[in-house]
């Protein structure tokens, strides 16, 4: 597959696999495709869905506590960090 694109978005990939963070542009434009996929499908709950999983949330919140800012940050990388090497 051949695609096209404006000099922006252009630029804004070799910034990206120039930082190190992504290896090809190939995988710019695959993470890119995965996290619109996910953002596209965020929020698509059926009737009463939100309703539970809130509850659920502030009921882990009573039972467990929360998480300090900086562990969950660094959490979240670490499983981004294995969702990439998963789809290589």
């Amino acid at each position: 597959m051949n695609v096209s694109l404006r000099p922006e978005v252009q630029k804004l990939i070799d910034e990206r696999v120039n930082s190190g963070k992504y290896s090809s542009p190939e995988e710019v434009v695959e993470a890119a495709i995965i996290a619109l996929d996910q953002l596209e499908h965020f929020g698509d709950f059926d009737a009463d869905e939100l309703d539970g999983l809130l509850a659920e949330g502030e009921q882990s919140i009573a039972e467990d506590g929360t998480l300090d800012g900086e562990d969950a940050f660094l959490k979240r990388a670490r499983r981004r960090a294995e969702r990439r090497k998963s789809l290589q």
